[in-house]
């Protein structure tokens, strides 16, 4: 099938060595190609998760510094006001 995709051989050479008809070779391409773009659609999604994951990260460390100079603030305060 390789072969046909980047022209090395035509569907009917390949078809003769595998001693198969055209009919099923074309199924099984048809086959391949709609596998191949359902990879790549999951990829783009699992690719749009990921940079959603990574934005949310940031913004939870972006809160964790924030509070944890509140909280060392706080604790100044506190021994200054005791």
């Amino acid at each position: 099938m390789l072969a046909v995709l980047t022209k090395r051989k035509t569907v009917s050479e390949v078809c003769r060595e595998l001693q198969v008809s055209e009919t099923s070779f074309n199924r099984w391409r048809e086959q391949a190609l709609e596998a191949i773009d359902e990879a790549m659609k999951d990829k783009a999604d699992q690719n749009k998760g990921d940079v959603d994951m990574e934005r949310r990260l940031a913004e939870a460390e972006r809160t964790i510094g924030r509070l944890a100079l509140e909280n060392e603030l706080l604790g100044k305060a506190s021994r200054w006001l005791t």
